[in-house]
């Protein structure tokens, strides 16, 4: 056994070590290549859209200035609101007209720190109509009594009256309610501090006790006038605050339409700052209410729109056409409007159904079929933006202007040309 096991020895050792090496080895890790970027020329670049910021919404700013309770606030409240919007299409008109006033008495309510439904106040006062008041009656949009006004420090006079004036007003009844807020600390009874007098509204609280911390009507004794004021106040707030609810859209803000004040440097008649602002007389003295007739003389400042303002920053125009002229151009063009057998006397003053008809079809074939308006006495070019809901420098450039100032008889064109 010993002799074959060294007989086989030798065979066995080879055989062994060639299946030792037949023994599959772990392999060593080693670190993977560093990742080497691309050059940046070789990568598609995609820049980031770069689009401008969207025009600010007045209305949205309105909303987060609120300080009162919303719609929720008492049942009353959303009956106003569905009251003020039954006619939606009345409704949106009525604001669009003194959009201009609202947009202006915001502005102030956030110089003064006041919460902004205080710019709808005049909407219930007086729906921003320069009520003129009569002795010891309420006057302007704000409708100030006389003895608010001595302690205001606004002026009343026979032909002055500062009530009326939108920029002296509205900047004093705001410093007033701040003045109200920071004694009574809840905007709801500003309102009623404002409707009732504040001296009133403090005797009650004495006696009774200032309102709780419900978020509605504030629970304290008050007249059913004083409480409906609050109620209308809010409920117009509510339409803002969701103007879908009620089925009508807030108009849009026009910046030719913001209200500015401007400084006059030289006293002048108010006919002498119509033409040099571009604006009829009628309009200059509806942002300008304070002036009771219109042989006022302006010392010191107007209350313009911004195109207004712009124009009349420019120092004064070349007048315009006076009256007699104004008619007799309107006369003109009232002339040239008319058919060539009408102007010439032929045909009895009328043109033929043939005549007629074929002009119509060469207007249609031929010419571009633009919308125009003629100006009426007392028009401006602001006013005729606002009509058409144009803006001032659209039909300035629709019409190749040199001067926003224009004259009864002139005919504008409404749209561009094609």
């Amino acid at each position: 056994m010993i002799a074959l096991s060294r007989r086989l020895l030798p065979t066995l050792i080879p055989l062994l070590l060639t299946a030792c090496a037949a023994v599959p080895q772990h392999p060593v890790a080693t670190p993977a290549p560093p990742v080497i970027a691309p050059p940046v020329d070789d990568v598609a670049f995609v820049p980031k859209m770069i689009r401008p910021a969207p025009p600010a919404d007045f209305w949205a700013s309105m909303r987060d200035s609120f300080g009162m309770q919303g719609c929720s606030a008492d049942p009353q409240v959303l009956a106003w609101a569905r009251t003020y919007t039954k006619m939606p299409n009345r409704f949106e008109q009525q604001v669009n007209e003194v959009l201009p006033l609202i947009v202006y008495a915001h502005k102030s309510a956030m110089t003064h720190g006041v919460a902004g439904e205080f710019a709808l106040l005049p909407w219930v006062e007086s729906q921003y109509r320069h009520v003129p008041g009569k002795k010891n009656r309420p006057a302007g949009m704000w409708q100030i009594m006389p003895e608010t006004a001595r302690t205001l420090g606004l002026r009343v006079e026979k032909n002055y009256d500062e009530r009326l004036d939108i920029a002296k007003s509205t900047n004093s009844v705001m410093s007033m309610m701040r003045r109200y807020y920071d004694d009574l600390g809840d905007w709801r009874l500003v309102d009623v501090a404002y409707n009732a007098g504040e001296f009133g509204l403090k005797r009650t609280i004495d006696k009774h006790g200032g309102p709780s911390d419900d978020e509605g009507l504030p629970d304290v004794p008050m007249k059913a006038t004083t409480k409906e004021h609050l109620v209308k106040l809010m409920a117009m707030a509510c339409i803002v605050r969701d103007p879908a609810r009620f089925n009508v859209q807030l108009p849009r803000q026009d910046l030719d339409d913001a209200l500015q004040v401007v400084q006059v440097s030289n006293p002048q008649s108010l006919a002498q700052a119509a033409k040099q602002s571009g604006l009829s007389m009628n309009d200059l003295r509806d942002f300008n209410p304070a002036y009771r007739t219109a042989k006022g003389m302006v010392t010191s400042s107007l209350l313009l729109p911004k195109s207004a303002a712009d124009q009349y920053k420019l120092g004064p125009v070349d007048p315009v056409a006076d009256v007699a002229d104004a008619s007799a151009d309107a006369s003109m063009d009232d002339e040239a409007a008319k058919p060539a057998t009408a102007r010439h006397g032929k045909g009895k003053g009328k043109a033929s159904k043939k005549t007629v008809a074929a002009a119509k079809k060469s207007a249609k074939k031929d010419e571009p079929q633009l919308v125009i308006h003629k100006v009426n006495n007392g028009e401006s070019l602001w006013s005729i933006a606002r009509l058409h809901q144009v803006s001032v420098e659209q039909l300035v450039k629709w019409n190749d202007l040199q001067t926003k100032a224009v004259k009864p008889g002139q005919v504008l064109k409404l749209t561009a040309s094609r």
